[in-house]
């Protein structure tokens, strides 16, 4: 017996729903797992006792370039934005690494998912009518958090070179 038109045309909805529901789910499940694994690899351990300055960046290859203000960002101490090997890297730098880490984290966080939002929407200026910059991770070391453009690897770069 052959299957009729109707019973073939029902099993490819479903078929096609049940692919469906199942990778929407495998999506959201790598999604929250892969959230994760980033934030904690983005906590460096290599210097928790140690405290930078803008100057210790200089001197590892960091060109220093302006200041911001401090008022929005919890905690901070400074925020410097400037350039290390034609990439943009915001260093924010707070009392000790257990500040860095404890009110740090959630406003790099923020920072990055903000980022995300304005390139999403279009919005290529910052609300100081700057250019925009795309900070897509970011990394704790020691006292400091550096905010880096497009992915990690300028900002693993600049603090391998870090005395």
């Amino acid at each position: 017996m052959h299957p009729t038109k109707p019973t073939l045309l029902l099993a490819s909805w479903i078929l096609l729903i049940v692919v469906i529901a199942a990778c929407g789910s495998e999506d959201s499940t790598n999604e929250s797992s892969t959230d994760i694994n980033t934030a904690e690899s983005n906590i460096s351990n290599a210097h928790i006792g140690d405290t930078f300055t803008p100057e210790s960046f200089i001197a590892a290859g960091w060109k220093k370039s302006k200041e911001y203000d401090t008022a929005t960002v919890p905690e901070a101490t400074e925020i410097w934005y400037g350039f290390y090997s034609q990439k943009d890297i915001e260093i924010r730098f707070y009392s000790n690494h257990k500040t860095a880490r404890g009110a740090g984290v959630p406003s790099a966080e923020a920072s990055i998912e903000d980022a995300v939002k304005r390139s999403r929407g279009g919005n290529l200026l910052d609300v100081s009518g700057g250019s925009f910059t795309g900070y897509a991770d970011f990394l704790v070391v020691g006292n400091a958090i550096l905010l880096c453009e497009f992915d990690r690897t300028r900002c693993d770069e600049l603090i391998a070179n870090l005395e």
